[in-house]
């Protein structure tokens, strides 16, 4: 056995805070608590976060795997930053087959920039501020209060969870101009792009999640 691994007799107790609200007595609770947990830290629980906190080393990989996924998340962010303001800054060079100047299309474009913008300032912040956190600290301050741990994992999940609505506003900005000149080839071609990955997320929830 890896000696990283703490046997579950040796684990400390969950605070009650820590766990997820009743799924009887409140569902939508449940349901978005276990949501945060999958978006902030990629697990439907916060019981392996709560390990983490309990032992140095455990405390150090989870840290670094966090901090990876933002520093991930920011390049992305600074990918996709560039791109919008290419269409919010820019004239099209085939009016005809993608006026993305066109009004709904620059409002989508605009609001996918100004989300891109927040992911990547929310995300530098995170990093910055996470990766000068000790381990005491996180368990002691950050995660004190049922308040607080919602918090910290809406912090950490905030700039990914920016990010998806960037992308699906840009998204949303390119099919309204693709479908707007009324060019049936080209509205042929991006509709069988768009059926070719619609079917990706919804089957990867159903794989992720038990």
């Amino acid at each position: 056995m890896d000696d990283k691994i703490i046997p579950l007799y040796n684990r400390p107790p969950l605070p009650s805070w820590w766990k997820p609200p009743e799924r009887k007595k409140s569902p939508k609770k449940f349901l978005l608590f276990r949501a945060l947990c999958f978006i902030s830290i990629a697990r439907p629980s916060a019981d392996h976060f709560w390990v983490s906190l309990t032992q140095d080393d455990e405390w150090e990989e989870q840290r670094k795997k966090i901090l990876m996924r933002l520093n991930n998340t920011n390049i992305m962010a600074g990918l996709l930053l560039t791109t919008t303001a290419v269409f919010v800054s820019t004239q099209p060079p085939l009016a005809s087959l993608l006026p993305y100047t066109m009004r709904p299309c620059y409002f989508f474009a605009f609001f996918s920039f100004t989300h891109a913008l927040g992911s990547l300032l929310c995300g530098i912040a995170v990093v910055n501020i996470y990766d000068a956190c000790d381990r005491t600290w996180a368990k002691d301050v950050m995660t004190s209060s049922r308040f607080r741990l919602c918090c910290t994992f809406i912090f950490i999940g905030w700039p990914s969870i920016s990010l998806t609505i960037s992308i699906i506003l840009l998204i949303t900005s390119l099919l309204i101009a693709c479908y707007a000149p009324g060019v049936w080839w080209l509205q042929m071609l991006v509709t069988i792009e768009v059926m070719s990955w619609a079917w990706l997320p919804p089957l990867f929830l159903w794989c992720a999640v038990p």
